[in-house]
């Protein structure tokens, strides 16, 4: 399992990420559009590229420095050989809100990737469904528009792709 520590220099921000955040940050500068369980081989080699493009939550700025868990620098950053190997805990972030998840909930469930609230919603199953969708055929967004018929309003799905394609 690979493990990168997220920095801004502008601001000071840094998280640790693990596999599954690297590939949600990944996408959201426009990668792995179409592979749904990427190797972590094809994450790491992605993220040398994309991390410049990546922004950062604190401060909104472009450019964020990415180095290994250990202290090895990832991508010709400075190397963060202050974070020890306790330290890396209280930087786990909730993969649905984004906040730090409490000491005591981590101690007590160590493989947890969910604050309570987050997890309390999940279970009640009132946590909206921000996944995009992408056309199998051009990997563009996918849109749900509304399709008025004979009385009955029905909702289509529609390709965002210049051309559009049918689905």
């Amino acid at each position: 399992m690979i493990h990168k520590i997220l920095s801004c220099h502008h601001c000071g921000w840094r998280t640790v990420a693990g596999h599954d955040d690297l590939v949600v940050r990944l996408r959201l500068v426009g990668q792995l559009r179409r592979d749904k369980e990427p190797d972590e081989a094809i994450v790491e080699a992605l993220l040398v590229e994309a991390v410049g493009r990546m922004t950062c939550p604190g401060c909104k700025r472009r450019g964020l420095l990415a180095s290994d868990a250990d202290g090895g620098s990832a991508d010709g950053g400075e190397n963060n050989a202050d974070w020890s190997d306790g330290d890396w805990q209280a930087a786990v972030l909730c993969e649905i809100c984004r906040k730090a998840i409490d000491p005591e909930r981590l101690e007590a469930l160590p493989s947890t990737l969910r604050c309570a609230k987050c997890q309390g919603q999940a279970e009640a199953g009132t946590l909206p469904d921000d996944d995009p969708e992408f056309c199998p055929r051009c990997g563009a967004l996918v849109e749900l528009r509304v399709h008025r018929g004979s009385g009955i309003t029905r909702y289509k799905r529609f390709c965002t792709g210049e051309p559009p394609c049918r689905l």
